[in-house]
């Protein structure tokens, strides 16, 4: 998998999600897409009173906010909003009882079922379903402690051990007939589709010239311009090494040109994986399984759908299970394909009034929001609104003494003062430029004259100026000094 023809979205650029990772960023892009539409968004340390929403474990700082209307709020942890209970997420955790309902329902799942990880009753129902099979735990997320394609009583017996010595926490595990086909993850808003990804597992392609070790250390560079994919490499570790043993190879081989290598049996992103965008290749039948499985659960009206789609036939599928509180991440950066806005189908949902409405093209800094939380200096933070009038840049370059005598921070203290956004950052030995935005054009007239006026020690020699277009360009609120 190249990674080419990628299509991202014009208002998210990587510098818009700059630093953030993982679930904070799934909480991150909803939060955005609402603010962004003139909704009151505020960041909380923790749950609030207000609303609490089920979580396995952790802190909430970073991914607990509230989006408000005039006429309402809604609250969100990550993806997830509050229309999606409690009630739901509990029953989507427990597979056993998920599995149960959606087949109880007519909606396709594979079969299989539950058994304590030492109930050597496993094995005669593994034979008695047919080999291939996958074993699971019945509480894992993540794609943890997932083994699949396993052919024999012997080869699951080693994945049982190999099982019980890396996950020792679990004690209950699904044994499931393995189904062969693509894997893919749907998500679902309402009743419509609006992203499938197909989940590929870690892969490399030969050049005929590079080796194995080369290719992987190729790949994890090229993930690194990935936003989403950036913190999740390809490891080398014992799974990769032993799919290199099966095929014959080692780190020191060479593949042919063209050849795909896969290094792992699973298609975990977090482990090396590439999400490929796949909206327009999997059937309308399929989609309507997605959508089937979610009217199934009480009360979950948008989620994650995992399906594998039949490998003889695209019309069917087998539902694997529900995603309440999905990663959606990787649906707006793909490695292959367009970006599908599922942040702008939840708010469409939630606040269906802000739908088709122009939307601002500003950006907070989201570390800076959640710096007083982490540290319990807040219970609470609000973004100041989006900017909605046009935004007039100019450019300035100030050349003279305006380096190493506190201009710097001058400009940046004046042009707070006049809500003028932006950037200033050294130029050479003798200059500075300043990139300034505001919706007020003629307040340009007054900052140019401050900076001609200057810090106490500085002595300017001429500001030259430059009028810069603001079409479709994302920009970042306040004025920062940039260092670099």
């Amino acid at each position: 998998m190249a990674g080419r023809n990628v299509e991202l979205k014009d208002n998210l650029p990587e510098e818009v999600v700059e630093g953030i990772k993982g679930f904070k960023l799934c909480a991150y892009l909803v939060a955005l897409e609402g603010w962004r539409r003139s909704l009151k968004l505020t960041w909380y340390k923790d749950e609030t009173d207000l609303c609490k929403m089920h979580r396995v474990g952790g802190s909430t700082q970073g991914k607990f906010f509230s989006l408000s209307s005039e006429n309402r709020s809604h609250y969100f942890l990550r993806s997830r909003g509050d229309r999606v209970t409690n009630k739901a997420v509990n029953l989507c955790g427990n597979k056993e009882s998920t599995l149960k309902l959606l087949k109880e329902q007519g909606v396709p799942t594979p079969e299989g079922n539950i058994f304590n990880i030492d109930d050597d009753q496993m094995f005669k129902y593994a034979e008695s379903i047919g080999f291939p099979v996958i074993i699971k735990p019945l509480n894992g997320s993540m794609g943890r402690g997932v083994y699949t394609n396993i052919n024999s009583i012997d080869a699951l017996k080693d994945a049982l051990d190999d099982f019980k010595d890396k996950y020792k926490r679990y004690k209950s595990i699904i044994l499931e007939k393995h189904h062969h086909g693509q894997e893919y993850r749907v998500y679902v808003v309402g009743e419509k589709v609006v992203a499938v990804t197909n989940r590929i597992p870690a892969n490399i392609t030969g050049d005929g010239v590079q080796s194995v070790r080369k290719l992987i250390e190729e790949k994890n560079e090229a993930r690194k311009d990935n936003p989403y994919l950036a913190p999740k490499p390809i490891k080398i570790d014992y799974e990769v090494k032993l799919a290199l043993k099966n095929n014959g190879l080692d780190m020191d081989s060479i593949l042919p040109e063209g050849q795909v290598l896969y290094l792992r049996e699973k298609s975990n992103l977090s482990s090396g994986g590439d999400p490929i965008e796949a909206n327009d290749k999997i059937s309308e039948e399929v989609k309507q399984i997605a959508i089937d499985a979610l009217k199934v659960v009480p009360s979950l009206p948008h989620a994650g759908v995992d399906i594998i789609v039949d490998s003889e036939d695209n019309r069917k599928g087998v539902v694997l299970e529900i995603n309440a509180t999905a990663e959606i991440s990787f649906h707006l950066f793909p490695w292959e394909g367009k970006a599908r806005d599922v942040p702008g189908a939840i708010i469409d949902y939630y606040f269906p009034e802000t739908a088709g409405k122009r939307k601002s093209l500003a950006y907070f800094d989201y570390h800076s929001i959640i710096e007083p939380l982490k540290t319990w200096a807040s219970e609470e933070v609000v973004v100041v609104p989006a900017p909605r009038k046009e935004m007039h840049r100019k450019c300035l370059t100030v050349n003279g003494k305006v380096q190493k005598v506190g201009y710097m921070n001058y400009i940046r203290r004046q042009a707070l003062k006049r809500n003028i956004h932006g950037t200033i950052r050294k130029d050479g030995l003798k200059q500075v430029k300043i990139d300034a935005m505001s919706t007020d054009e003629k307040i340009f007239d007054e900052f140019i004259d401050v900076c001609y006026e200057g810090s106490k020690k500085s002595k300017v020699d001429y500001v030259k100026v430059q009028d810069k277009g603001m079409k479709n360009i994302p920009y970042k609120l306040g004025f920062v000094v940039e260092t670099e």
